[in-house]
């Protein structure tokens, strides 16, 4: 029997996966520069029937960029998101900087730039918080608020059954671990707490997919444990290196270099994201560790 859940991201970050039922979901939205794809994967899919709603996990670049062009071919369309992301998603400086990446990333896929879009299309219709569910068609869907990876991070219990995780538990790729604490290692764990408790059957992890072969407790008992793991492994590289570009250039051997293509996560954006964890572990777990 095919799943109902389906890859339908029109590149190899696999950041829009398909939801169906009565009403159709999509959880993220992909990147620009790959929309038309992702739409046409998305009407093989459903033939003639609508896409409804988006579900989105956070505000970054290549989770939210492709909604212009999917609100383009679905008007009716109804995006979900936290306050938050609704509120960064509105600012000028924002869509401009998502512009400039999102050309970026159309250049590291051999492209000259992303297509034009409506940037009024970058923004959230529906605020939802901890602890909402929302009914959309024969779906049940639960919202956790999961902050970490960054402060509008949301991950969604769809119909009881997976538990779309943010990227704030982490990502891993090739049987490696990938940190993605921006604003807070702290509340990566926590996440990871909160998350083991809800009642999901199976657990999607994001630009991976859903997890087969292994239990929900396992996945969260892994996750956990790799999140502690990188700490003590960037707090060595902090210790190791003087320079910040001496410490990146070692973050992106150790957490990139052969465990994504730049078609998954281009080079510049790991290296952004990297700069942020690093500044992190800094300051929320080098003194903790000294002193203890």
């Amino acid at each position: 029997m095919q799943d109902y859940i389906v890859n339908v991201c029109g590149d190899e970050s696999r950041a829009a996966w398909l939801i169906r039922g009565e009403k159709n979901l999509l959880f993220d939205a992909g990147m620009a520069y790959s929309a038309g794809r992702m739409i046409e994967n998305i009407k093989r899919e459903l033939g003639d029937a609508p896409l409804d709603a988006v579900l989105l996990s956070h505000s970054h670049y290549d989770h939210v960029a492709g909604l212009p062009f999917l609100r383009k071919q679905w008007p009716e369309l109804a995006v979900y998101g936290s306050e938050y992301a609704a509120a960064i998603l509105e600012k000028p400086s924002v869509r401009a900087t998502m512009r400039r990446l999102s050309d970026d990333a159309a250049k590291g896929a051999g492209l000259k730039r992303a297509p034009d879009y409506d940037v009024e299309g970058l923004r959230v219709d529906r605020t939802v918080k901890e602890g909402d569910v929302i009914r959309i068609g024969d779906h049940e869907i639960t919202v956790y608020e999961t902050p970490g990876h960054t402060r509008c991070s949301l991950s969604y219990l769809a119909d009881r059954d997976v538990l779309f995780a943010s990227e704030t538990v982490g990502v891993f790729s090739r049987d490696r671990y990938m940190p993605c604490y921006l604003v807070g290692y702290q509340m990566c764990l926590d996440a990871v707490e909160k998350l083991r408790h809800a009642p999901a059957k199976r657990v999607f992890i994001t630009h991976q997919g859903i997890q087969d072969g292994k239990t929900p407790e396992e996945i969260w008992d892994y996750l956990e444990a790799e999140l502690e793991k990188s700490k003590y492994e960037i707090i060595d590289i902090i210790k190791a290196h003087r320079t910040e570009e001496e410490r990146l250039a070692v973050m992106k051997e150790k957490y990139h270099d052969g465990i994504v293509t730049e078609a998954e996560q281009p080079s510049f954006a790991f290296l952004l994201n990297a700069a942020a964890t690093l500044k992190i572990v800094e300051k929320e777990c080098m003194d903790v560790e000294e002193n203890t």
